[in-house]
Parts: structure tokens; C-alpha cells; sequence
């Protein structure tokens, strides 16, 4: 794939985002003292981390800054403690980041994007159980369109797959035009060995979402798993072309490596998003896709340097 002929992957998903920064942006600059303004500015950088537009560097340092001044204005402002919930966790300072998540569904019990996060902070430390029960609270809340995700990828993590794929299968119904929906319907149906399914709907999330990089390295994932290792390959080089020219997170490449079975690669991938702090690896230990890699001495090695409590 030649450069020039190459498209951003995911483009319109990076017009939404860059317009929500713009937008907080606008807001603070017409008035710094607004908190809700400066957490919205927070939390409109971390989402473009996690989907993967924005590095580290380009996100948290401004997301960090904005989310001061939001709590030095408003000490009891649910998203601020949220805010600053997911920027511990991104430092691995699991229990300050319990601290603030837990904090602010105290504040706020009504608040879904609290009842969200704090429920992925334990899906991330393996408890389950629990993360579970503030999934189903989040739900039970004045949820926004599209929030099954979010119940989803908690039962993911949780490896409770058959539930995964009836409640993501039932909201395609309701919003068939949703990339993310297809896409971890998608990591279900590998799960339970229905590699055509998944193969299938994550073709749908890819043309549904203009090529996220997210979702097509779901798909060479997919295509690996499948022994579809010449289809796995073409995808696996695309994000290694994109990576040349725009920011692709690490370890969704080393997803596709492990559907090659090339561990080598994969690890090495991981020891980069290790350097860089990626997003994902807070759900190191409880990746499904990792679940290979749990007795490989150099996967434990990076996983302790995360220093995740004790179950």
C-alpha cells in the first residue's frame, strides 16, 4: 500500500473526537472557571487516547492539566473524580484510582459514566463479581445509546462469553449501524470458536467505522485464529503501514502477531506499549486474548512491572 493512496483509518470515528476536543476547547476559553468545561476537556483527550488517535504524549499531559483545575473549581463534580480515577489507572496507581472511581459513585450513584469506569477499573484487577454488579447498575441508569457496550466488555473480560454475544446480538437489532457493537460481538464469537461469525460481523465494523484500527486488527485477529493466516498477514501489514504514518497502539498489533502465533513479535509489541504506557494494558491480566501468554516468563516479567494488587 503506497502511502499516498493510503486513508486514515477510521476517519470519520477521528472527526467526532477531534470535534468533541474542539468543543471543550471553545467552552474553556470562553470560560476557564467552568468545571464541567475543564472535565469535559479531560475526559475528550482520554477518549481519543483509548480509541487509539491520540499517543500518550498528545493526550494525558493536557487531560492531567484540565482535570486540576476542574477539581480545584468543583470538589464534588462526579466526572472530575472520574477523570481523575482514569489517569491514576493509566499511571497503575490502582489504589488511588479506586480512591477517585469509587469516590465519585458516591457523589453521584445516578452517574452512568461513573457506574462505567469504575466498573472496567474491576473488571481490570479480575474482580469480577463485582464488576458485574456496577455493569448492571450503569444499565439500570439513564444509560446512552450504544451503553451495552460497555456491559459487554465487562462480560468479556469476565469470560462470559454466551452472555456477551445475547446481550451485543439483541442491541445490533436496535442499533444496527453501531461499529463498536459488531466489533465486540466480533471478540465474543472468537471466544466461542465461531470464526466465520466473527470474521463476518467484524467486516461489518470495519465498514461501518471506516477502517478503525482498532477493529481491523480485531479482524486480522480474527482472520489468525481462523488459519486464515494470508488474510491475517494482509491485515497485519496494513497497521504496520499505518503505524509508519499515524499513531496505532501497540498492542493491537500484538494481537494479530498472537493469531500467527508469532509470540516473539507480540511481546515485543507489548514491551513498546510497556514503554509507552499504552492504554490497553491496564487489562493485561485479564485480556481473554492474553490468556496463552499467562505462563510465558517474559509476559509475567512486563505484567509485574504493573504491580497489580492481589485478587
Amino acid at each position: 500500500m503506497s502511502e499516498e493512496n493510503m486513508k486514515y483509518p477510521g476517519k470519520k470515528f477521528r472527526v467526532f473526537f477531534d470535534q468533541e476536543i474542539e468543543k471543550y476547547q471553545t467552552a474553556v476559553k470562553n470560560d476557564p472557571e467552568n468545571a464541567s468545561a475543564q472535565a469535559g476537556l479531560a475526559e475528550s483527550y482520554i477518549n481519543s487516547w483509548c480509541y487509539g488517535f491520540l499517543s500518550r504524549d498528545e493526550s494525558l499531559p493536557i487531560a492531567k492539566s484540565a482535570s486540576i483545575k476542574a477539581i480545584q473549581l468543583n470538589q464534588i463534580l462526579p466526572m472530575v473524580h472520574t477523570i481523575l480515577g482514569i489517569i491514576k489507572l493509566t499511571d497503575w496507581d490502582w489504589r488511588g484510582a479506586e480512591q477517585e472511581l469509587r469516590l465519585a459513585t458516591i457523589i453521584d450513584p445516578t452517574n452512568y459514566k461513573s457506574r462505567h469506569w469504575y466498573s472496567l477499573y474491576l473488571s481490570a484487577l479480575g474482580r469480577h463479581e463485582q464488576a458485574i454488579h456496577e455493569a448492571k447498575i450503569a444499565n439500570e441508569l439513564d444509560a446512552p445509546p450504544g451503553a451495552k457496550i460497555g456491559y459487554g466488555s465487562i462480560l468479556y473480560f469476565a469470560h462470559q462469553f454466551e452472555d456477551m454475544t445475547e446481550l451485543l446480538e439483541s442491541a445490533i437489532i436496535v442499533e444496527p449501524d453501531n461499529a463498536p457493537l459488531y466489533d465486540w460481538l466480533g471478540m465474543a464469537y472468537v471466544q466461542l470458536g465461531e470464526y466465520d461469525k466473527s470474521i463476518e460481523v467484524y467486516r461489518k465494523a470495519a465498514e461501518l467505522s471506516d477502517g478503525l484500527a482498532e477493529i481491523m486488527a480485531g479482524l486480522g485477529h480474527a482472520y489468525g485464529i481462523a488459519g486464515r493466516t494470508n488474510e491475517a498477514r494482509e491485515v497485519l501489514n496494513i497497521l504496520l503501514a499505518f503505524a509508519k504514518r499515524w499513531y496505532i497502539p501497540p498492542v493491537q498489533i500484538a494481537f494479530v502477531y498472537l493469531s500467527l502465533d508469532e509470540k516473539e513479535k507480540a511481546l515485543e509489541m507489548l514491551e513498546r506499549a510497556y514503554r509507552e504506557k499504552s492504554w490497553e494494558l491496564v487489562f493485561m491480566r485479564t485480556e481473554p486474548w492474553f490468556d496463552e501468554l499467562h505462563t510465558d516468563p517474559r509476559f509475567i516479567e512486563i505484567m509485574s512491572r504493573l504491580k497489580f494488587p492481589p485478587h
